[in-house]
């Protein structure tokens, strides 16, 4: 039997590039924030309103894109000088590969900005259109300048105030009103700390590139060693502070304990780190830890929201809406298994 191969035309080659900088993995993750401020304003007697959660949920999806396409751009002469890239790190390449024009990212941004705006103007209260134009303003000036915090040692908490603070503040107070309830706050304090530290995690596999173009992120600026020994403390830190929180009163034993589960991947992320893992720029060795780490916070807020939703379900609430959360809970999760069924049989 005779074979051909038939080289992709270019066309195809700019759509699979134009895919590749979305870099869709990422996305999974922002259904869970938006989901766990829905379930907290249910659990709290907040009525449910499903039309409020789809534009939450799209409004996070689009600003999540736009800051892909626009870091791409701004971050293209880091993404060059670096060769110890990972799936979870350094960038699509799809810039770097000329894949794509780098015009096309930017002006693709800018488009997904503008769709952000229009999200924006049709919120219903002054709190949630505040909280959205926060969350997009710090999204565009993640790298873009002249704000650029991912190169002044600021974008790591950037990323922490968006994911674990903003979007799901933004669902919060669509859902009542205007309002964020204070049990939201409490379960994403720890979760934002550990946020802060993967991206010291995933940074410090660009660490070496980064500096070369000038890129000062706090990895950068620590230093290896000082970074390393940040984020191994901030692992029981986090749990300490939802341990008190639950001693304390704020927040309901059935959300603490999934949440505390997940600390057997902070044991294992520090017991690699002080191996030295990340030392090297070993991308095969990096692989495993990057992946783990960014997993690791989407984990302890898919548990926070079961958590949530269990306890919620305890006091009587809307069954209609345990129902629906419980479904986006149960997809994340089927898509996250296929998604360490795909890295083991790459790995």
């Amino acid at each position: 039997m005779v074979t051909s191969t038939v080289a992709p035309t270019p066309g195809r080659t700019r759509l699979r590039g134009f895919i590749r900088l979305a870099r869709l993995r990422f996305l999974l993750y922002n259904v869970l924030p938006v989901g766990l401020a829905v379930a907290v304003t249910v659990h709290q007697g907040h009525p449910f309103h499903p039309g409020w959660y789809v534009l939450a949920q799209l409004f996070a999806w689009t600003v999540h894109l736009m800051t892909h396409y626009c870091n791409e751009y701004f971050d293209l002469e880091a993404d060059r000088a670096n060769e110890s890239f990972t799936p979870w790190t350094g960038g699509s390449r799809a810039l770097v590969d000329g894949s794509v024009a780098p015009i096309v990212s930017l002006g693709t941004s800018f488009l997904l900005a503008g769709l952000a705006a229009l999200m924006v103007a049709v919120m219903p209260t002054w709190e949630a259109r505040l909280l959205a134009t926060a969350a997009v303003i710090l999204a565009w000036f993640y790298t873009a300048p002249p704000l650029a915090f991912n190169y002044r040692a600021t974008g790591e908490l950037t990323v922490a105030a968006i994911l674990n603070g903003l979007w799901p503040a933004v669902a919060a107070a669509l859902q009542t009103g205007g309002d964020v309830p204070p049990l939201l706050l409490l379960v994403l304090a720890p979760t934002a700390l550990l946020q802060v530290v993967r991206m010291m995690v995933m940074n410090l596999g660009d660490r070496r590139s980064d500096e070369a173009v000038g890129k000062r992120t706090l990895v950068v600026v620590l230093g290896y060693r000082t970074a390393v020994r940040v984020i191994v403390t901030a692992q029981p830190v986090a749990y300490a502070m939802l341990t008190v929180f639950a001693l304390v009163g704020w927040i309901p034993w059935l959300v603490w304990l999934p949440m505390a589960a997940t600390g057997v991947l902070s044991g294992w992320l520090v017991v690699q780190l002080r191996a030295s893992a990340m030392r090297d720029l070993d991308a095969v060795r990096m692989t495993p830890v990057v992946f783990w780490a960014s997993n690791h916070v989407s984990l302890i807020v898919a548990a926070a929201m079961l958590g949530v939703l269990l306890d919620a379900a305890s006091r009587g609430a809307d069954p209609t809406a345990v129902a629906v959360l419980s479904a986006v809970l149960l997809a994340y999760a089927a898509l996250f298994a296929h998604r360490l069924w795909q890295s083991r049989r790459l790995a």
